[in-house]
């Protein structure tokens, strides 16, 4: 990224996948790799389950979503919200969901999961070469832009 992200797209151009983070009844973190189906001006949407704990996790509770792509990672906190908004189930189905859902979009079973996103930081940093040069010549490797954006 050359220049600075400001909005939710930006952050996450070209990410496929992100690391989705909950907590359990106990209160332990729980984080598993979820399908990022959507980028909207202020959401980040997957299709689920909606007796999978992710589902059960989410819904009007404080998230984290966590994505690592081409040298930039991104933590964005924010707040779960399912549904079973069938439009948008209709819109975004394709043939990934049905490997790990049953009955497809008409299914009321398969939720819809929106993170609301509150705010996100980033960091983007050179490529591998820099380090491989930090090496050789004992310098640090340059770190790259890092920020927070309020969302």
């Amino acid at each position: 990224m050359s220049d600075q992200p400001t909005t939710l797209a930006d952050l996450v151009e070209g990410a496929r996948f992100a690391m989705f983070t909950t907590q359990d009844a106990d209160g332990t973190l729980v984080s598993r790799p979820m399908t990022i189906q959507e980028v909207t001006d202020d959401a980040l949407v997957f299709i689920s389950q909606a007796k999978t704990d992710v589902s059960l996790q989410s819904d009007g509770k404080q998230v984290n979503l966590a994505i690592a792509e081409d040298g930039r990672w991104v933590s964005i906190a924010g707040v779960g919200e399912v549904s079973d908004d069938h439009a948008t189930k209709e819109r975004l189905w394709n043939s990934a969901n049905d490997a790990y859902t049953d009955g497809g979009p008409e299914n009321p079973e398969n939720v819809v999961i929106r993170v609301r996103a509150d705010s996100a930081e980033y960091w983007d940093t050179p490529g591998g070469l820099g380090i491989v040069k930090a090496r050789l010549t004992g310098d640090k490797p340059q770190l790259g832009e890092h920020g927070t954006v309020d969302l």
